[in-house]
């Protein structure tokens, strides 16, 4: 409780003091709807999310600013089995659900609520320089996150060249209503080794500043640099690192142990993951401008020590329509290759991995996303906007290590995702 008067304190002082030279306040609300279904026509995760950002701006590089999410997911979501042409049961033997023949294995009890809120503020500490600060918060049924994030910029060149130097740490609990599992324990038997949440297991509550479970920290850091080339062009180059240790482990997904001749599951196991990971990414983005147009393009480039290869490549043009409306298509294309640990399956007799999961976001896929955004201006300080995207997530349905029953079912169902987002800005 001491925490919490100290953060609303810490809170209040700063918007207090900032009111008082306040030019301009900026109200950004938006409500997103986000729906994904697989080949097999199950239904999967659905979300409904909306955002309300609070910005007090006395010039472009002074301002305070205070978002506010909230999410709320159902469906079903993979656990992490394979497919097959016999009908499952988990827990084997045990059974809670059960998934029909030549499906992919779902947990149709998936729900959870997210609350998240950020604070930031950007200040100028001279006429060349500035620096920017957060906080942040976010909790749900099973996890609770608690962060801060710097930087420094300092412009150079007449203001033409710009050198941004950052860093974040985030502390993270998790703690799975499942509970904590050991490793490749099995779920095929009541006695499986398993150790209970803090909580105690089962389903909870959302609950503030719990801060229980087992902690994962990370470490971020990004050293960027941004040049007007010329009049109607922009360059932004960024190298960001990421070190995280602690435990990363789902306890909501298991693997299937299949039978070495026939590929059908003979039990299925919790998955194992490291207890650190260390990512590295270069970005590039080119602005350009043509006439009252614009047009964004990205290029990301993303590896770690999982092995994890990413290249993303991010288009937006910006077409102005008339005085009121603007409409901005958008193209996005991401293929990644998978984790060392990444294992469709393991064989019933074979010596155990030191990690493994069968966690398909860790898996070889390819990412296409085709959307579109139109904003229309009410009036000069009010403005509505709407965009719908959908994104396509695929990856191979036959894999070479596919074994006896598995070469017979779809091991990798492509995802279809939409997201639907209903804006409102106003300023006052």
């Amino acid at each position: 409780m001491q925490l919490n008067r100290k953060l609303a304190m810490a809170v209040g002082s700063l918007l207090a003091v900032t009111q008082a030279q306040a030019e301009e306040w900026e109200v950004d609300s938006a409500v997103m709807l986000y729906n994904e279904t697989d080949s097999m026509g199950q239904d999967r995760v659905s979300i409904f999310e909306p955002v309300v950002s609070i910005t007090q701006k006395n010039t472009p590089d002074d301002y305070v600013k205070l978002d506010f999410v909230y999410d709320s997911l159902t469906g079903a979501t993979p656990n992490g089995a394979n497919a097959s042409s016999q009908l499952q049961q988990f827990p084997k033997n045990n059974p809670g659900y059960y998934v029909k023949e030549g499906y992919a294995p779902l947990n149709t009890n998936f729900e959870d609520t997210r609350i998240a809120l950020n604070l930031s503020t950007m200040k100028p500490i001279d006429r060349m320089s500035r620096f920017t600060a957060g906080a942040s918060y976010s909790v749900e049924t099973d996890y609770e996150s608690v962060g801060g994030n710097f930087s420094y910029l300092k412009d150079f060149n007449n203001k033409q060249t710009t050198v941004t130097v950052g860093g974040a740490y985030t502390m993270d609990w998790v703690n799975p209503s499942v509970g904590f599992k050991d490793p490749f324990s099995t779920l095929g038997s009541s006695t499986a080794n398993t150790t209970t949440s803090a909580s105690g297991g089962g389903e909870k509550e959302l609950s503030t500043f719990n801060f229980a479970g087992k902690e994962k920290n990370t470490l971020d850091m990004i050293l960027g640099v941004s040049h007007v080339l010329n009049s109607k062009t922009l360059l932004n180059l960024n190298y960001g690192i990421s070190s995280t240790s602690g435990y990363m482990t789902d306890d909501y997904k298991i693997i299937s142990v299949i039978d070495g001749t026939t590929g059908f599951a003979q039990d299925y196991v919790a998955e194992a993951r490291p207890d650190s990971r260390f990512k590295q990414t270069l970005k590039g983005t080119v602005v350009t401008a043509f006439g009252a147009d614009s047009l964004h393009v990205d290029y990301r480039y993303f590896w770690d020590d999982w092995d994890v290869t990413a290249h993303t490549f991010d288009v937006k043009y910006y077409l102005t329509v008339g005085e009121k409306l603007t409409v901005r298509p958008h193209f996005r294309y991401s293929a990644q290759t998978q984790a060392n640990f990444y294992r469709l399956s393991l064989t019933q007799g074979e010596a155990l991995p030191k990690y493994a999961s069968a966690d398909y976001r860790l898996a070889d896929m390819t990412t296409l996303t085709l959307g579109a955004m139109a904003t229309y201006k009410l009036a000069h300080d009010l403005s509505l906007s709407f965009s719908m995207e959908n994104i396509t997530q695929s990856g191979d349905s036959s894999p070479a290590e596919a074994i006896g029953d598995q070469r017979t079912q779809d091991m990798f169902p492509t995802i279809d995702m939409w997201t639907y987002t209903f804006g409102l800005k106003s300023k006052f």
